[in-house]
């Protein structure tokens, strides 16, 4: 695995489909590991969906949302994985100037900094050549959960949404392929987030109050919270999710357990059909 550059600024992205437990991981990555997210002023306000903030800075999910239109896609629909290298030359270069002047504007003076937006699955390769030596915190739920969530979100009956995930993730994992990016499971974080915890901040290289860690996370995590609720009661059975899509599922759960957030290259290789 790569290893992170501790004599430079740290930069994280938290990257997955929506609905995935992305501004959970945030807030925890903000008030309990030191990672900057910014003024919640630069952030898109919060909402019925999510009270508790989404830590999206607005200015980037605007950028996003026009490198998506470039690459011919959108939040549900996902575009081409090489779209990046098959990308006018000159636009891909104005796009990836533009990264740096975003990251330049909120990130320049912080020692660390991140930020998280669903685009990032698809926008990754253009924050990439503007942020080389970023890190991935790559968050994964139970697919029916995500998918029943975005459906209700949007408005939209979840047969819609069949292969979603399975495509949200060839693009994740195809991005972020030779960056020192780490899994981590939202379905775990609700049951046991201090372990979670104890994972990213060993990965981050950052310090962790052992005493006051139970206390912050009480504060943060609350699995009864409606909204959360669908990741510990959803069951994943046909003919809503394909196999294709719990076998990545069922082995990044198993990966995590059992390998500290490094799933074999390899075999996710294999699974997610790259």
């Amino acid at each position: 695995m790569p290893e992170i550059h501790s004599s430079k600024p740290l930069r994280v992205v938290v990257v997955s489909i929506g609905r995935s437990g992305t501004s959970l991981f945030a807030r925890i990555l903000d008030e309990v590991l030191g990672v900057e997210f910014g003024d919640e002023t630069d952030h898109i306000p919060r909402n019925h969906n999510n009270p508790d903030g989404y830590f999206e800075n607005a200015a980037f999910l605007a950028f996003n949302d026009r490198v998506l239109q470039v690459a011919g896609g959108w939040v549900l629909e996902p575009p081409p994985i090489d779209y990046a290298r098959t990308m006018d030359t000159l636009v891909r270069q104005q796009l990836v100037d533009e990264a740096s002047v975003l990251l330049e504007r909120y990130a320049q003076d912080k020692t660390t900094f991140g930020w998280k937006d669903p685009r990032l699955s698809f926008t990754l390769p253009i924050w990439r050549a503007a942020c080389p030596h970023m890190v991935p915190i790559i968050a994964f739920r139970k697919p029916l959960s995500v998918l029943s969530s975005i459906g209700a979100q949007l408005d939209r009956p979840i047969e819609s949404l069949a292969g979603l995930w399975y495509r949200y993730y060839q693009h994740v994992f195809a991005h972020s392929e030779g960056l020192p990016r780490y899994f981590a499971s939202f379905d775990q974080l609700l049951t046991d987030p201090a372990d979670v915890v104890r994972g990213l901040a060993q990965h981050l290289g950052r310090e962790i109050d052992e005493n006051a860690i139970a206390t912050q996370l009480a504060e943060i995590v609350k699995p009864q919270q409606s909204r959360h609720s669908s990741a510990q009661n959803a069951s994943n059975g046909p003919p809503i999710i394909d196999s294709d899509t719990m076998s990545v599922y069922d082995y990044l759960t198993e990966s995590v357990a059992h390998q500290a957030g490094q799933p074999d290259p390899e075999r996710l290789r294999r699974l997610l059909r790259l």
